[in-house]
């Protein structure tokens, strides 16, 4: 891919913000990486994927940078190179693919820091696509997936645009203009609640990726309950992982919600990080009635949500950010601390465009070195909810049970509680 003559690799795209910063400071000695996996309802070569990415790679300015460590305050530089497509053979399980990507650091030079793999099927294409953290999230990753898929359909409105010459934005940046209201009272968390994780350095270790999808008509009467119960699906989601590591014999269970920033501030859509962590606890106490739990969840986290309070936190960071990878590592392994972190990226819609449908999508899927973690991924496309969950520490009982707890919940002739 060409870029224009003013972006050349040794030009400053722009400095990294607190938030951006205390990621790729975590990141010099933990890999965070996460992945999106789409099906395609057709054959993708892999010369029409590479064109396909050109083209979204013009639209989002982070698609087409490095980090640059060398200066005082790390900056993002414009790197010159396409997005690497790697081949796997026909017929590859996604969930092999998505578990080697966590085992092979993107390196922050010389960029761009995002990479795929292309899965041929009998008569579908599997897409993964694997992005570093410094540069999004996974709205943001999947809006590259949503415009990957109306690229390789031929979807002359993919190419309209003027290219993304800018670099969006700091969340601190956008967050700091935000007319907000004084931040509500949040109450105080525990000690529990902040003990730290514990780090394992990071050796190659191939995670285990489970995976699982609700049926449609499951998955649209969780729907229909939530709104029942004045809940979201993501509430309920937290309560289904807390009964069943309730079950497993863990008296108390923390859960880490990223916030997207989009919804919740309102912030601007791009490719970009635009989360914080919201999280919740439950102890086994509280197990015994799973509405009653949902709703514990659902306002715990709209509490953390308000636009108030993420923007007293986000001025919090950049007053006193961290300076040093140990100094970041000590502030992830307290913040970020869970028994399971579950990013929803809710319903992803999956337009046709000509030649091309999103099928299926699965993610994000990722680790972060916390001994101990589980992470899960949903996403909802085509009517079906699905989850990816990547671990060094399985509980093999945790998807199928979370299943069972949600079809238990949502049985037709089920009234909401009171």
């Amino acid at each position: 891919m060409s870029i224009s003559h003013t972006q050349t690799e040794t030009e400053t795209a722009r400095e990294l913000g607190a938030f951006e910063r205390t990621i790729d400071l975590y990141m010099h000695r933990n890999p965070v990486q996460f992945s999106l996996v789409a099906e395609i309802d057709r054959k993708v070569s892999e010369q029409r994927l590479a064109r396909a990415l050109q083209k979204v790679q013009a639209q989002h300015p982070l698609l087409r940078v490095s980090v640059d460590r060398r200066a005082p305050q790390a900056r993002y530089r414009w790197a010159a190179g396409p997005v690497r497509i790697e081949t796997a053979a026909e017929g590859t399980p996604w969930q092999a693919i998505v578990a080697g990507e966590q085992t092979r650091p993107i390196a922050h030079e010389p960029g761009p820091l995002m990479r795929t793999v292309l899965i041929p099927a009998e008569s579908a294409s599997f897409i993964v696509l694997t992005f570093a953290h410094q540069i999004t999230d996974g709205t943001g990753g999947m809006r590259v997936v949503a415009d990957l898929v109306a690229a390789l359909g031929g979807d002359e409105e993919c190419g309209r645009h003027a290219p993304g010459r800018d670099v969006p934005p700091s969340q601190e940046t956008l967050l700091q203009a935000l007319e907000a209201a004084t931040p509500p009272l949040v109450p105080p968390q525990d000690e529990l609640m902040n003990a730290p994780g514990e780090l394992t350095r990071f050796s190659g270790r191939a995670p285990h990726v489970s995976a699982l999808a609700l049926q449609r008509g499951l998955t649209a009467r969780l729907v229909t309950r939530c709104r029942a119960e004045g809940v979201s699906v993501h509430a309920a989601l937290c309560a289904a992982a807390g009964t069943v590591f309730h079950r497993a014999g863990r008296a108390r269970v923390r859960v880490l919600s990223p916030v997207d920033l989009r919804r919740a501030a309102g912030l601007p859509d791009a490719v970009a990080n635009r989360f914080a962590g919201a999280r919740t606890v439950c102890d086994v106490s509280q197990a015994e009635d799973f509405w009653k739990l949902a709703q514990h969840h659902h306002q715990a986290l709209e509490d953390q949500r308000a636009p108030g309070v993420l923007k007293a936190n986000s001025q919090a960071l950049a007053q006193q950010p961290p300076t040093t990878p140990e100094e970041a590592e000590a502030m992830m392994t307290v913040v970020t601390a869970a028994d399971i972190q579950i990013t929803n990226l809710g319903v992803v819609e999956a337009p046709a465009h000509g030649r091309a449908r999103l099928s299926a999508l699965w993610g994000p899927a990722q680790t972060t070195q916390l001994t101990g973690e589980h992470v899960l991924g949903v996403a909802t496309c085509g009517g079906r909810l699905r989850m990816t969950e990547l671990t060094h520490d399985p509980l093999a009982v945790l998807l199928p049970d979370m299943a069972t707890v949600l079809a238990q919940q949502c049985t037709e002739p089920d009234a909401p509680s009171s």
